[in-house]
């Protein structure tokens, strides 16, 4: 399995949309946590390491949405885990400081609640 993160990710549950996949915005995978870095999604079927996804989403209490390319960085199938939800983890590669900036306050902002994972 490759490297995982080494940030403070924030627990959230966010709906994502994969842009690049459907014309409809249907979320397609809720988050399991997010970093300034990256965001886990939640999936029975996670895509293989590697994989570009150009995907949006919106932050709790916010209203503009994050629009980023990012690249799989690695999966978790249902079965090699049973006490861990499935999933991929996706690095940001292409994001606005913009919308960076706002991740990281947001992730800064639930670390001070003590909302953050403590294991990968």
């Amino acid at each position: 399995m490759a490297e995982r993160r080494r940030t403070v990710r924030a627990v959230a549950r966010i709906d994502v949309y994969d842009e690049g996949a459907h014309q409809k915005r249907v979320p397609l995978y809720i988050s399991g946590n997010v970093s300034a870095g990256g965001i886990f999604l939640i999936t029975n079927e996670p895509f293989e390491p590697g994989t570009e996804m150009k995907i949006s989403f919106t932050l709790p209490d916010d209203r503009e949405p994050i629009n980023t390319v990012g690249q799989v960085i690695w999966k978790r199938q249902g079965r090699e885990a049973a006490d861990r939800q499935p999933g991929m983890g996706v690095q940001f590669h292409e994001i606005s400081r913009e919308d960076h900036e706002r991740v990281r306050a947001f992730v800064y902002e639930q670390a001070e609640k003590g909302n953050i994972v403590e294991e990968d």
